[in-house]
C-alpha cells in the first residue's frame, strides 16, 4: 500500500510522522507539574510539553470513560458515534481514524485499557485489558486470546508497548500505537515500590472542600463526595477484621489477585495506618480532610508510576532517535476533582471534570511551543492525526484538525 504521505508534501526524503498517543485514566490536570505544582512534580510527562506544547484549555466532549474513548476514536459526538454511557457497545464497524491510517500504510496498534465492550478493530496489533482492568496481574485479550500477565499494570502496559515497538511491527512503515494506560483510575492501588511515597507529604484542601451547595440541587445530590461516598475499605484499604463496608468484598477480590509477597507489602504497610485510624475515630469534616489525605496520597502514587513509566517509552523513541519524526501525544480520557467541592471522581459537569491534560511533542516541521490558549476537545485528535498523515478528513467528523495550531499558525 503506498501512503497519501506527508512525505509527498514535504519532499521525497522526508520520512511519514509516527503517532504515538498515550492515555491514562483519570488523570487530572492539577496533578501534572505543568499546570500545576501544588500536588507533584511529574518530570517525564512535563517533557513532552517541555519538547513542544501544552494545551490550557483542553476538554472531553463525553467526561466518562468509555464514550470518550469513542469520541476520540471516531471524531464525533456520542449521539452520533452511538456510545452514550459506558452500559452500551462500541460499533466497531464504523469508521475510526485508525482504520483510515491503517488503511493509508500505517502500522496500528493498541495496548493497555479499551472499556468499549467490543473487540478493536483497525489494529494490527491489540492487547487489551478486559473491562476496567486491575493493577495486579492483570488479564489481557492478546489479539483475541485471553492472558494473565505478572506484575504491575502500568509496568506491563509500558512493557508491551515497547516489545511491540522493537520486536512485532514492520519497521519499514509508519506507526499510530496507542498507549493506553489503566492509571490512576480508582482505586489507586500503588506499585508496591512507590507504598512509601507521599505519606508525609500534607496536600492543601481546596478552597471549596467544605462546600454546602446551597442554590444547586444538581450538585448537592452527586454520589461521589470524599466524605460521604469514599468507601473506607475499597477506596482507602482500611481493611481490619470486624470492619465492613459496601464494597470490602470488592476489595477482598482485589487482594487476592495479588501474589504472596505483594499482598504482604500492601498489608505491612497499611496496617499499622488503619490501626491508627480506627483508635482515632474521627468524625463530620476531621473524617472527611482524613480520607483526602489518604486518598490524595494513593492517586499520587499510582500518578508517580504513570509519571516514571512516560519516561520509559520517551527514552526509548530518544534511544532510537525516532523522536524527531514522531508525534507524541499525553492526555486522559477526562478531568478528575481532586477534592473540589469535596469530590472525587468525574461524573459531573464542573471543569475539573471537563478539562483534561494535552501536551504533544511535536515532530520536525511543527513549530509551535509552550502554551496553546485555545479551545480544543478530544473529538479533534482524530482530525489531527489523519491531516499529520496526509489523509483527508472525512466530512462527517466533528472535530477539526489541531495541525494549525501545532504549526504556530494562532
Amino acid at each position: 500500500v503506498t501512503l497519501p504521505s506527508f512525505a509527498q508534501s514535504k519532499g521525497a526524503s522526508e520520512k511519514p510522522m509516527n503517532i504515538l498517543y498515550i492515555m491514562s485514566d483519570d488523570h487530572s490536570f492539577q496533578t501534572i507539574s505543568a499546570y500545576d505544582h501544588r500536588f507533584i512534580e511529574t518530570p517525564n510527562i512535563d517533557r513532552i510539553g517541555n519538547e513542544g506544547v501544552v494545551f490550557t484549555n483542553s476538554f472531553v466532549a463525553n467526561s466518562i470513560s468509555g464514550p470518550s474513548r469513542a469520541c476520540m476514536l471516531t471524531g464525533k459526538h456520542s449521539h452520533k458515534n452511538g456510545f452514550i454511557d459506558n452500559a452500551h457497545r462500541f460499533d466497531g464497524s464504523q469508521q475510526t481514524f485508525p482504520k483510515l491510517l491503517q488503511k493509508a500504510g500505517y502500522q496500528t496498534a493498541i495496548v493497555g485499557k479499551w472499556h468499549l465492550t467490543s473487540n478493536p478493530t483497525g489494529f494490527d496489533y491489540w492487547n487489551i485489558l478486559i473491562g476496567q482492568g486491575d493493577y495486579y496481574n492483570p488479564y489481557f485479550i492478546d489479539n483475541g486470546k485471553k492472558v494473565q500477565i505478572e506484575g504491575y499494570a502500568t509496568n506491563i502496559t509500558t512493557d508491551l508497548a515497547l516489545e511491540w515497538l522493537e520486536n512485532k511491527r514492520e519497521k519499514e512503515k509508519p506507526f499510530c500505537l496507542l498507549l493506553h494506560h489503566k492509571a490512576p483510575h480508582r482505586t489507586w492501588m500503588p506499585d508496591t515500590c512507590d507504598l512509601g511515597a507521599f505519606d508525609k507529604v500534607k496536600f492543601p484542601l481546596p478552597e471549596n472542600f467544605h462546600d454546602d451547595y446551597e442554590g444547586r440541587i444538581a450538585a448537592a445530590s452527586q454520589e461521589m463526595g470524599i466524605a460521604e461516598d469514599m468507601d473506607l475499605i475499597y477506596d482507602l484499604k482500611m481493611l481490619k477484621d470486624g470492619q465492613e463496608s459496601r464494597l470490602k468484598k470488592t476489595y477482598e477480590c482485589m487482594l487476592n489477585r495479588m501474589d504472596s509477597l505483594e499482598r504482604k507489602q500492601f498489608e505491612d504497610f497499611y496496617a499499622p495506618i488503619t490501626e491508627e485510624f480506627y483508635k482515632l475515630n474521627l468524625k463530620g469534616k476531621e473524617l472527611a480532610e482524613w480520607k483526602y489525605q489518604r486518598y490524595m496520597r494513593d492517586y499520587m502514587k499510582v500518578v508517580k508510576s504513570l509519571d516514571d513509566n512516560v519516561g520509559r517509552i520517551l527514552d526509548y523513541l530518544e534511544d532510537k532517535g525516532m523522536l524527531e519524526n514522531t508525534l507524541v501525544v499525553y492526555t486522559s480520557d477526562q478531568g478528575f476533582y481532586m477534592g473540589e467541592h469535596g469530590w472525587f471522581d468525574k461524573r459531573f459537569m464542573y471543569e475539573e471534570s471537563m478539562h483534561t491534560p494535552l501536551l504533544m511533542h511535536l515532530p520536525k516541521g511543527l513549530n509551535a511551543k509552550g502554551e496553546i490558549r485555545e479551545m480544543v476537545q478530544n473529538i479533534d485528535y482524530a482530525p489531527t492525526f489523519l491531516e499529520l498523515a496526509g489523509i483527508p478528513v472525512p466530512e462527517d467528523m466533528h472535530g477539526v484538525s489541531l495541525l494549525p495550531l501545532l504549526r504556530g499558525e494562532h
